[in-house]
This record gives structure tokens, C-alpha cells and sequence, in this order.
């Protein structure tokens, strides 16, 4: 089969002209504000970013401080609780808890209690329930004590933030000793930020904040949030999450900047720039649109002239006076078009004579073979069934008239039709309950203009070729039209042909003479296409063993 390779599409001169405006004009604007958008989008978020990492190590670099100052505290505390044992007393204690609370401003809450939650000191007038009350002695922050010995560790409970560090002797609890960090102080650390800041424990109980929001109704971080680092979407609200942990203290802090606003904005901008590129490329197109028509004129004149030419007009001209080169195309075109006007008279009617001649032979071997095949099986047929004869003298005679009748080169489908009702009268003699066949025409299509004896080939030739090595044949012959053309299809079930075969009939049926011995499709398609151009004609697919389909495609005309 041969393949066409799909051509470029080639534009005029004009949109040629028109397109260089625009890609010159307009193109690097576009993409310069392409790449600066790009770029500022770049450093914004670079820079919110960075901002948002140096609050947060300032934040902890602080938060650490704090931490490590109560640390020292609790330390030091249980030092001198070891060494003086159950003599201990406030007036010991007060000048550790005052010399590492003074320079915040705020002293919280330092307990010590025995391994029964009694409290033996505190630096307020009372000590919480989760630290006194017996159903804790096994919870909370009495079991981080438990499980901890000898470790200073903070424990969120309650939303209390609590170091804690349990006294040991001889590997039992004698003393607990618990500083409640002041809420005020972790406040001041995280300070006034222009980003959201909560601070957490491992498990994200949230502890401090200077927002209300980003919390569960458990006073959780939102899960959404938790341990993340990087953008996070939550509903319509877009954020920047950053995360660090305060070493060795159980906190986690994080840093969180909501940038819908900033989002939205860039989106405002980005319209913007849109609508104003639309306004700048109108504007372009408009005035490129301009200028080319005004510097091709002349071309235009020219494309006109030539596709009226095209289209079969002959009556056309050109008067150019712009310039002298084009001046010169034109009357050269002016004098060839006139030569050409005189040839064309000329060799019309030679061109219509040997068309004629042409259809008239390709027609005329339609019927010799048919016609000596159908008096050898009368002569047998009237020996063995005589009205089975007299059928086929008549249907016989029916075809032999319309052929030599008529004399016109196209006829109604309907007249084919009926004519091909005397062929199929003649095949349902000779093979009686081996031959079957179906007729499915459109009612819509049966006074259109087709070539006479269009059909009967068709069925010719998948009697001749469908019954090799077959018992039976059945054939059905369909008819319609689709928009401006009609489409008729021969279907067999016969032996149809193996695939060298059938590419040496396609390939045959776009020559323009016959090269192989296979003439009867070739005739059908080159009488086509010399009555309808080459637009028309024939197509075949066959399996072997399995049939054979031919289609034929024609305008439609009546």
C-alpha cells in the first residue's frame, strides 16, 4: 500500500509578514515578563523562607537558654536535696530558684515532694492536683520520675510545663522535684512575631502559642501539621510549616507562616499581567494585521488571481502598477492565462472523445463472460427443468435488453437494481441452495445518478472467485449515502484471497493501466474514475478463508 507523507502547511506571504511582526514585537515582551514574574516569585519565596527559619532558630537558640537555666535549677537542687536528706529546708532552696528566675521577671512554682506526693516545699501557697493527688502517684509527671531515674526531663501535662527530676537512694524514689515553667516566660521567648509560633512536646500538645487557631479541639496541633516541614494545605488556607526540636528537652517549635493572602495576590497579579497582554496583543495583531495587508496588496491581487484559476475561472486578470517587478508577473500571468485559455478549447473535445471511448471498453467487458456461461447452463437447464429454463431465457433476455437498450452512461440505483434482480435470478437457478444473498439499499437513495451496470459486476466477481473450494456463498449488497456521497458495499463469505494478492490488486487499481490479469475490479474502478475524478472509486479487503469486501464510493447526484 502506498503512504503519503502529510505535507507541512505552508501560510501565506502575508501571515508570513504578520507572524515576524508578533514573534519579534510581542513574543519577547511575554517572555521578559514571564522571567521576571518568575524570578520574583524565586525570591519571595526564598526570602519568606529564610525569614521564617531565622525566627525559628532565634526562637529556639532563646527557648534553649530558658530551658537550660531550669535545667541547671532542678539540677542543682536535687544535688543539695542528696547531700542534706530529709534536713533540707526553704531557706536553701529560695536562693537557687531565685538566682536562676530573677532575670525573667516571673518565678514559677518549685516543689519538692516525697515519694507519697506530700509536699515538703513549694515557692507558692499551693501545689497542683496532678502532682498531690494519689490517683496521679502512677501518671503523668510522677511517671516520667518513675521511668527516668536521674534524669531532668520536661513533661506537658495538663498545660503545665514541668521539669522534673526524682532523688533516688539505694535505686528508690525519696524525693521529687518539680519546677512549673511560667507561661509568661515561654511567651516572651517566642515574642511579637509576624508568623504564627506554637511550641509543643513530642507528642504535639501544644504548650504555647501566639495564635488561638492551628489546635484541635483536644489542644493538639492540627494533624496536618505535625512534624511537617514545608507547604501544607488546609482547606483553603495554604501555610509554610517549619519545624525544629529543642535538643534534649522534649519541645518541638514551629514556625508557621499563612500565605493564601501572598497567594492570592500573586494570582491578582498574575491576571493583571494577562489582561494587559491580551490588551497589548490585540492591539498588536490589530496593527500588524494592518501593515501586512498595506506591504502585500500586490501579493494578495496575485493569490486571488491564482486561486480563481484554480477553481476553474479563466476570466481573470491582473493590473499591477505598484512596482515593476510585480508589473512584469502580471503580464506575464495575463499571456500565459490566455494560452492557456486557447489550449484548453482545443483539447476539450479530444479529451471528451477518448474518455468516451475509454468507458465505453471497460464497460463492454462486463458481459461477454457472463453471457456465454448463462447459455451453456440454458442448454443444460432445459433438459433437466424446463420452467427453471424459460426463468433464465427471461431473466437472460431482461439483462441482454437493459445493456443494449439503454444508452445513457448513468441510470437511478433503482434501475441497476432491477437490473440486478435478473442476475440474481439467473445465480439462484444454477446453485440453487448453495447461493444465498441480501439486498440493503436506502429507500432515501434510489433516484440518484449512478454508472449503469455498477451493481452487477460486484456480484460477478464474488461468484467467480467466492465459490473456490467452497460448498456454499452467501452475498449481501448494501447501499446508503453519507453527506454528498453514496457508498455501496459487496460482502462474501467465500475463499477470499491471502495478503501478496490482495496488495497486487490495490496497487493495481491506482495505475493507470491494467498490469496484472485480475481486470475486473480494475475496470469497475477506472470507469469510476474516469466519470467522477479520483476522489471516487473502489476499495477492497479480503482474508483468506474468510471473504472478501468491496466498496465503492461515487458522488451523489440525481
Amino acid at each position: 500500500m502506498k503512504v503519503r507523507a502529510m505535507s507541512k502547511e505552508i501560510v501565506s506571504f502575508r501571515e508570513n509578514i504578520k507572524r515576524t511582526f508578533i514573534r519579534f514585537a510581542l513574543l519577547p515582551v511575554i517572555f521578559i515578563a514571564a522571567v521576571v514574574f518568575i524570578l520574583f516569585v524565586f525570591f519571595w519565596n526564598m526570602f519568606m523562607v529564610a525569614g521564617n527559619r531565622k525566627d525559628n532558630e532565634q526562637i529556639n537558640e532563646k527557648l534553649g537558654a530558658v530551658m537550660d537555666n531550669y535545667y541547671e535549677m532542678v539540677d542543682t537542687a536535687a544535688e543539695l536535696i542528696s547531700e542534706n536528706g530529709p534536713a533540707i529546708t526553704g531557706n536553701k532552696i529560695y536562693p537557687i530558684v531565685y538566682d536562676k528566675t530573677a532575670e525573667y521577671g516571673e518565678m514559677g512554682n518549685f516543689i519538692v515532694l516525697s515519694s507519697d506526693g506530700q509536699v515538703l516545699f513549694s515557692s507558692k501557697d499551693h501545689a497542683p492536683s496532678f502532682l498531690t493527688g494519689k490517683e496521679y502517684l502512677n501518671w503523668g509527671v510522677w511517671r516520667k520520675l518513675k521511668d527516668s531515674e536521674g534524669i531532668t526531663d520536661a513533661v506537658l501535662f495538663e498545660n503545665n510545663l514541668c521539669i522534673a527530676k526524682g532523688v533516688y537512694k539505694n535505686g528508690n524514689l525519696i524525693r521529687a522535684i518539680v519546677y512549673i515553667v511560667p507561661g509568661e516566660v515561654i511567651s516572651s521567648a517566642i515574642g511579637d512575631r509576624n508568623r504564627y509560633v506554637l511550641v509543643t512536646d513530642k507528642n504535639g500538645w501544644v504548650y504555647a502559642s501566639n495564635t488561638r487557631g492551628l489546635r484541635d479541639d483536644f489542644g493538639q496541633i492540627e494533624d496536618i501539621l505535625y512534624a511537617r516541614v514545608g507547604y501544607v494545605r488546609n482547606a483553603n488556607i495554604v501555610y509554610y510549616s517549619y519545624m525544629t526540636e529543642l535538643e534534649g528537652r522534649n519541645l518541638k517549635i514551629y514556625t508557621i507562616n499563612d500565605i493564601t493572602g501572598n497567594l492570592k495576590m500573586m494570582l491578582f497579579l498574575v491576571a493583571v499581567i494577562v489582561l494587559i497582554f491580551i490588551a497589548i496583543s490585540l492591539i498588536t495583531v490589530k496593527s500588524t494585521e494592518i501593515s501586512s495587508v498595506r506591504l502585500t496588496k500586490d501579493i494578495k491581487k496575485m493569490e486571488d488571481a491564482f486561486e480563481d484559476v484554480q477553481k476553474g475561472n479563466l476570466d481573470v486578470s491582473l493590473d499591477i502598477n505598484s512596482s515593476r517587478e510585480f508589473q512584469t508577473i502580471g503580464n506575464d500571468f495575463n499571456a500565459m492565462l490566455g494560452g492557456l485559455k486557447r489550449q484548453i478549447e482545443q483539447n476539450k473535445e479530444l479529451a471528451q472523445n477518448a474518455a468516451f471511448f475509454q468507458v465505453k471498453q471497460l464497460e463492454s467487458q462486463f458481459n461477454p463472460h457472463f453471457l456465454f456461461n448463462t447459455l451453456d447452463n440454458i442448454r443444460f437447464m432445459a433438459k433437466i427443468d424446463e420452467k427453471a429454463a424459460d426463468k433464465m431465457i427471461v431473466s437472460l433476455s431482461g439483462l441482454l435488453r437493459y445493456s443494449i437498450r439503454e444508452i445513457r452512461e448513468e441510470v437511478t440505483v433503482r434501475e441497476d437494481l432491477d437490473n440486478l434482480q435478473f442476475y440474481l435470478n439467473l445465480l439462484q437457478i444454477r446453485f440453487n441452495k448453495r447461493f444465498a444473498y441480501s439486498i440493503d439499499v436506502s429507500e432515501d437513495i434510489m433516484d440518484c445518478l449512478i454508472p449503469k451496470l455498477l451493481l452487477q459486476p460486484l456480484l460477478e466477481n464474488a461468484v467467480k472467485y467466492g465459490f473456490s473450494g467452497r460448498e456454499k456463498l452467501t452475498v449481501s449488497v448494501k447501499g446508503y449515502q453519507i453527506t454528498n456521497q453514496l457508498i455501496f458495499i459487496c460482502k462474501d463469505d467465500g475463499a477470499g484471497m491471502d495478503e501478496e494478492l490482495l496488495n497486487e490488486i490495490k496497487e493495481n487499481l491506482h495505475e493507470t493501466k491494467n498490469k496484472s490479469s485480475h481486470y475486473g475490479l480494475y475496470n469497475i474502478n477506472r470507469r469510476i474514475n474516469l466519470m467522477y475524478g479520483e476522489s471516487a472509486g473502489l476499495g477492497i479487503a479480503s482474508t483468506k478463508g474468510e471473504g472478501t469486501l468491496i466498496r465503492i464510493v461515487i458522488p451523489k447526484h440525481a
